[in-house]
């Protein structure tokens, strides 16, 4: 990843772990005379981390090779990044041009490839059927986790998403907190998600609706409501 600096002097950053003169195909003497810095870059980073770089730096171009093609038509095609800088996913061995200048030119994004389904319908509910090329990609796993997916209206399209386990696992122990039980969720000392009760191990604690300590105390029951007749 290269910008310029004051002067039209490039600078060319790296990460830390990264050694050009072994890792990067086409590195030459010219390159090697750029000025150079490391940044930390974790090995597994994801794409927030990835966009927040982008904007730490503020490149005029961006460009991403050595990625799963899912995840660069996904970073490509973000709003965010899409309206501040000028971005590039080639194929390899593809030349890229770089003109450095006033005038903003956004390229255009990689097309998506949309899989087509149908609907069937039936007194009790409705099945989509999707083809099976969806789970090819490295994203099913992850979407398809619990086998449940949440379905909402967006504008005149409907967008499914999967429901991990995390999320379900916090559905329930939200459900237990509003049954009634004896915990955190129900305790009169839970205050802001933490507890102030000073005889509990978890005083001062972050804790989830679902938690339980053997000083659990009822929260005050609401008062009754009394109407009255006007005289």
């Amino acid at each position: 990843m290269a910008r310029l600096r004051g002067g039209d002097r490039w600078l060319l950053l790296r990460p830390d772990w990264l050694d050009p003169a072994t890792d990067l195909p086409g590195w030459d003497d010219m390159l090697a005379a750029l000025p150079q810095e490391t940044y930390l870059l974790p090995e597994h980073s994801d794409g927030r981390n990835t966009t927040q770089l982008i904007h730490n730096i503020r490149p005029q171009h961006a460009v991403f090779v050595r990625g799963d093609a899912n995840a660069l038509a996904d970073l490509t095609s973000l709003e965010e990044l899409q309206s501040r800088y000028q971005l590039h996913s080639p194929a390899p061995g593809t030349l890229v041009e770089l003109p450095v200048g006033d005038r903003f030119v956004q390229p255009e994004t990689p097309p998506t490839t949309p899989f087509e389904g149908e609907i069937e319908e039936t007194d009790s509910r409705i099945q989509i059927v999707l083809p099976p090329d969806l789970s090819q990609s490295a994203r099913w796993s992850q979407f398809a986790d619990t086998g449940l997916v949440e379905a909402r209206w967006q504008g005149d399209e409907l967008v499914l998403r999967g429901l991990p386990q995390r999320e379900l696992l916090r559905q329930t122990e939200t459900a237990k907190a509003r049954s009634g039980s004896e915990c955190c969720g129900n305790c009169r000392y839970q205050q802001g998600m933490r507890c102030a009760n000073p005889s509990s191990p978890l005083c001062g604690f972050k804790v989830t609706p679902a938690g339980y300590c053997p000083v659990f105390e009822p929260r005050d029951p609401a008062p009754d409501t009394i109407t009255t007749e006007p005289t």
